[in-house]
């Protein structure tokens, strides 16, 4: 079975709690972190990552559908 993959939109708090979730599950691949501002940097170092980061959702998804 593929993994789920999953696209975090809002690395705030709640989003930032979630993308530590599917970081640390089995069977979930984080394709992306979006937001506006400076969080989603902020959230790839605070998970040890290099997850693509985008500003805007419609950019997002056309780049990781």
């Amino acid at each position: 079975m593929k993994n789920i993959r999953v696209l975090v939109v809002g690395c705030g708090n709640m989003g930032a709690s979630h993308a530590q979730a599917y970081h640390d599950l089995v069977g979930f691949d984080i394709v992306g972190l979006v937001a506006r501002g400076d969080s989603k940097h902020r959230l790839n170092v605070r998970l040890g990552t290099d997850y693509p980061t985008f500003g805007s959702y419609e950019e997002a998804l056309r780049k990781t559908s």
